[in-house]
């Protein structure tokens, strides 16, 4: 699974979708936190225990996903923001893999700026035309905040449904 969340490593994915997912690699992709030892660590320390968990770089990150020996491990890679994604789905295989945005664009700030999809995702106009680039590519592109909650195909959000 692929997921979009501002918060990165917190409760819902170190508790309930670890658990719903039965995972054991996190893979965090995202530049600024890879860089920083302090980010880093507090993910890390963030992460449940008996999984496996990576900081790394967004590059770094679609090289992990391609390489064949990852194909057994049940795992979730986490970005922040739509561009990452945008950038690990255009550089990977998404296959029937989900690709989930669910939190996104309030913490940023500037949400007079975005367009409402949902209580919890405001995307920018450069946001919004990755994401349609994305629903083209992704089979399996959903909304769905919590694991209890029934996956909703995002094309129906771009459509306003």
């Amino acid at each position: 699974m692929m997921r979009v969340d501002d918060r990165l490593i917190h409760g819902q994915v170190a508790l309930l979708w670890t658990k719903q997912l039965g995972l054991n690699r996190i893979i965090v992709a995202n530049d600024k936190a890879a860089a920083s030892d302090i980010q880093k660590n507090a993910l890390l320390l963030a992460a449940p225990a008996g999984v496996k968990v990576a900081v790394v770089p967004v590059d770094k990150a679609i090289k992990m996903v391609n390489d064949p020996r990852g194909a057994h491990f049940k795992m979730l890679l986490l970005v922040n923001n739509v561009g990452d994604l945008y950038k690990i789905v255009k550089g990977v295989e998404p296959g029937n893999t989900k690709v989930d945005i669910a939190n996104v664009g309030r913490v940023s700030g500037d949400i007079e700026n975005k367009h409402k999809l949902t209580e919890t995702v405001y995307l920018n106009d450069d946001e919004l035309a990755q994401v349609q680039e994305i629903n083209g590519l992704a089979k399996n592109f959903v909304y769905q905040p919590l694991p209890t909650d029934s996956p909703k195909p995002f094309e129906s959000l771009l459509k306003g449904e």
